[in-house]
């Protein structure tokens, strides 16, 4: 046992607490040395290098501190970014490009639409399993006199879109309706713009047509490869007395007095179905289809003649009666080559063809070109 009084063993006993007091001196020590060897307090010069660096100045040695990082985080906070929205036509990582649900489509397909989203504007579903018609967009406009005439329309060539009376006025005095301009897609206000006039032209029928009075009876081939041809005016009478004046002629001599000349000829055959018994099948025979062209003196007009075709009447002039019908009637009896005056501006007859129980007029415009006019007989 150690005994209280004994020295080493007053140590071994108190060892712990020796050291931490000597410890503590040594720490005393320090701060008092420091003290005095920097010649002021602690706490006052923390203080006064503190407010050395945010003036910008240098301490004991300490650089300055670069706050422009700092200062620029601070503008980034008080005003952050935004992200840019792109436009409805565009995609990007934000957004996706505009889409639309697949429609039910062609109402007369069996297959009906999928209903999954596809790109809006499509005509057809772009999914392979699908490909349905999609239905065409319905643009909606604003009509707010209820003229017809879309307000859009009317403000874009000086009209009121608040008045419904303007819808049969004339702007530019054209003769055309400021509604007819509106659906022909035309300016209201440019007298030199305007529906086609023809569209007011009408054909009416019959055709005033004069027949060549004779037909091809029979051609003839003579030595030498010419022919010698044969025609018949059933309107005439013969040196007996009997309707049906013949002419005889070869290639280039004249046709008696009819103003005709022969040109020339062409050998055809046609096939002709014969009428054939039930469950007989049908037969053939060939036919002559040769044909003679005439010409008139006067003016060089070509007709073709089937050889033996005399109950075929072959028309030698058209006269068409076409009328006009805006800012009062007017009336034109027209054969090819005719030019008609329609306000000012010229059109000119190109054609007039009789076709069944109807008959077809060609009207020329000198820029936009040509077009057909057409009528039934009643």
């Amino acid at each position: 046992m150690i005994g209280g009084n004994s020295e080493k063993g007053f140590l071994a006993a108190h060892w712990d607490w020796l050291l931490l007091g000597a410890g503590a001196l040594a720490l005393v020590g320090g701060i008092v040395v420091m003290t005095v060897v920097c010649g002021e307090d602690p706490e006052e010069a923390a203080a006064e290098a503190s407010a050395e660096i945010r003036r910008g100045g240098k301490k004991d040695g300490v650089k300055p501190v670069d706050m422009s990082e700092y200062q620029a985080a601070l503008k980034v906070f008080d005003k952050p970014s935004k992200a840019l929205t792109p436009a409805e036509s565009e995609q990007s990582f934000l957004a996706s490009g505009r889409r639309v649900f697949c429609e039910a489509g062609d109402p007369t397909s069996e297959h009906k639409g999928c209903g999954r989203p596809i790109p809006f504007g499509v005509k057809v579903c772009t999914y392979a399993d699908c490909g349905v018609v999609q239905p065409a967009e319905i643009k909606i406009t604003l009509d707010s006199d209820g003229d017809g005439l879309s307000d859009e329309y009317e403000n874009k060539y000086g009209l009121d879109p608040k008045n419904p009376a303007d819808v049969d006025e004339d702007k530019d005095g054209d003769g055309f309706t400021n509604m007819e301009e509106f659906l022909a897609g035309t300016d209201p206000s440019d007298p030199t713009s305007h529906p086609d006039y023809r569209d007011s032209l009408k054909l009416v029928l019959p055709l005033k047509e004069t027949f060549l009075p004779f037909f091809c009876e029979r051609v003839t081939p003579l030595p030498g490869g010419d022919y010698r041809f044969y025609f018949k005016d059933m309107s005439k009478k013969n040196a007996y007395g009997q309707l049906g004046l013949g002419y005889d002629m070869k290639t280039g001599e004249d046709i008696g007095k009819t103003g005709f000349v022969v040109k020339g000829y062409a050998k055809k055959i046609a096939k002709v179905k014969i009428a054939a018994g039930k469950g007989e099948k049908a037969l053939e025979r060939e036919v002559d289809a040769s044909e003679v062209t005439v010409e008139r003196k006067s003016d060089k007009k070509k007709l073709v003649l089937v050889v033996g075709a005399s109950k075929r009447k072959v028309a030698v002039d058209a006269k068409a009666t076409l009328v006009y019908e805006r800012n009062g009637t007017k009336e034109f009896v027209v054969v090819p080559g005719d030019t008609i005056d329609l306000n000012g501006t010229k059109y000119k007859v190109t054609e007039i063809k009789r076709e069944g129980k109807g008959a077809k007029v060609t009207v020329e415009h000198p820029v936009q070109g040509k077009k057909t006019l057409e009528a039934l007989e009643q």
